[in-house]
């Protein structure tokens, strides 16, 4: 990228960069062509059936037989060809994440070994059907009730019912599980599947509010800043009774985050969790989103003295599943980080070493909302010179610094932070400045979650410099340097912000030892490797008593 001009001249237009064609998929009609070639005459929703009036059935009879013969063998070849049509970044703000099939046999192989008559099974976010069927397969003697948003994906999973033979014994749901009711059944119900995972910031102010109030009417208290899959997890408590099971496989960062609290005292009490899997990074669960797995498993109204938790290492073992280590639910309500417990529980402190956060407030950088519009660079119209504010703004900024130290700006890129009073600027800088923003408008950059939430939603505040700065996502240890020359920070790294004066050498003695001595065990761990320390896992970074003396 290249640097903005250092000062701006009263222009009057500015022509924005050209942006690439996109190119079209045409074989969504291949897709919806095979669906209905399988579906034949089974009657479908109303929103099914607007999509399937749009094509003719397939007349391909070679390719009608090689999915049918797939499905019948167990494979999924009309869930595989959705995701090859759909990219990762397109179906990931609904949520729509395939499991691979041996997490899938893994749970249901967890569930068929309780031992269970299993009446009814239920998948929330059933997609295209992998839990359903192999569920199915598993319990002759159940019936399912699956429940898929998305009426195009609703109508992957019919085919895959009709050609597996199994459409008698569904019902397929097309809408939200969170407005799901049950009816009583003679025997356990199974819940089982991935919820979807949706971040906060995709989820309407009124499912918010149901969530809030949900969890409040349980006696428990909970983070508007909760995932899709924890509202999953509630309305499943909401829907289970005594001697129902279930096993849902979702994104393991519940486990240590703050509003995953809700969760873990779901878990520690109604909802009844019994073992917990968390699947080691070297293995990613999900090919299309770099996140760590847990698979947790429940029994409503359970009362069991204890929690089981196990790591799963390799393949075989996230077949199988096999039993965890015994921890106390005691234990398990007052652990903040149930990643902690995973490894065998939390060490000690010793009387010579003191927490990182005895010394410092960590705070993460300054979240601009669109990183592409606030960080300023020759695609965006120029800006005058006070505007724009060197700034850390990649954690290469800190890992490359020379001698673990940020000595000056003139390496770093700008962050433009606007006044949030325009009215008293002089005519040149206010129009460069209305000019940018009618640009970032054109960006969408006041329609995210932060601008809305900001006032006005052009004004990025950010905060003093912090004397030392660290990475805190990588698949290494966290890098940290002296901030020397004063840079600024956005949500690539973290601040640390003394809580008592300390002198240069002491600051320079503190950074050379963190750069030494810590390792990625003190931080949350994701598939493929990457490791995330939060602020808070920051400051529990343990350092020797006298290192400043």
């Amino acid at each position: 990228m290249g640097r903005s001009e250092s000062a701006v001249k009263d222009q009057t237009a500015w022509t924005p960069p050209e942006a690439p064609e996109r190119q079209p998929v045409a074989t969504t009609q291949t897709l919806l062509g095979l669906a209905k070639a399988l579906i034949g005459e089974a009657p479908v929703s109303e929103a099914e059936q607007q999509l399937l009036q749009t094509v003719p059935a397939c007349a391909d009879a070679a390719l009608v037989q090689a999915t049918l013969t797939d499905i019948r063998a167990g494979e999924d070849p009309l869930g595989a060809l959705f995701c090859t049509l759909f990219h990762a970044t397109t179906r990931r703000p609904e949520g729509q994440t395939f499991t691979p099939e041996p997490v899938v046999q893994g749970m249901v192989g967890w569930a068929h070994r309780q031992g269970r008559p299993v009446a009814r099974l239920v998948d929330p976010g059933a997609g295209s059907g992998r839990y359903t069927l192999a569920g199915l397969r598993a319990f002759p003697d159940a019936e399912a009730v699956a429940v898929e948003k998305d009426p195009l994906v609703a109508l992957l999973l019919r085919a895959n019912l009709a050609a597996a033979g199994l459409t008698h014994r569904a019902t397929v749901l097309v809408g939200d599980y969170r407005e799901l009711s049950l009816a009583p059944v003679d025997g356990p119900t199974l819940f089982i599947g991935n919820p979807p995972y949706v971040r906060h910031h995709d989820i309407s102010p009124g499912w918010k509010t149901w969530y809030s109030y949900c969890l409040a009417h349980a006696g428990l208290k909970g983070s508007q800043l909760a995932g899709l899959h924890l509202h999953f997890f509630l309305k499943t408590r909401q829907l289970a009774v005594p001697g129902d099971f279930g096993v849902f496989v979702t994104a393991a960062e519940w486990m240590d985050v703050n509003y995953g609290q809700a969760l873990r005292d779901m878990l520690a009490d109604g909802l009844g969790g019994t073992d917990v899997f968390v699947v080691a990074p070297e293995l990613q669960v999900f090919e299309d989103a770099m996140v760590s797995a847990a698979i947790t498993c429940f029994e409503p109204g359970h009362a069991q003295a204890h929690l089981r938790f196990r790591s799963i290492q390799n393949p075989d073992q996230l077949r199988a599943l096999p039993a965890g280590r015994d921890v106390a639910r005691d234990t398990a309500r007052h652990e903040s980080k149930w990643s902690i417990l995973v490894r065998g529980g939390r060490p000690p402190r010793r009387a010579d070493q003191i927490e990182l956060g005895d010394l410092f407030q960590v705070s993460r950088g300054q979240v601009t909302g669109l990183n592409r519009v606030w960080v300023h660079s020759d695609k965006a119209p120029p800006l005058p010179e006070f505007c724009l504010i060197p700034a850390i703004t990649d954690a290469a900024d800190i890992s490359s610094a020379p001698g673990q130290e940020i000595r000056t700006l003139e390496r770093l890129r700008r962050v433009v932070s606007l006044p949030r009073d325009l009215s008293g600027l002089p005519a040149a800088q206010r129009r460069a400045i209305d000019t940018f923003l009618e640009w970032a408008r054109q960006q969408g950059a006041h329609e995210g979650y932060i601008a809305r939430h900001r006032k006005p939603w052009w004004h990025v505040h950010l905060r003093d410099p912090a004397p030392i700065v660290m990475t805190y996502m990588g698949r290494r240890p966290p890098a940290f340097a002296l901030n020397a020359g004063g840079a600024r920070l956005i949500n690539v790294a973290h601040g640390l912000y003394p809580r008592r004066p300390l002198t240069d050498t002491q600051l320079r003695r503190l950074v050379q030892w963190l750069n030494v001595n810590v390792s990625t065990e003190a931080g949350r761990v994701y598939a493929g490797g990457l490791t995330k320390f939060e602020p808070s896992e920051a400051m529990r970074i343990l350092l020797p008593r006298d290192l400043l003396d």
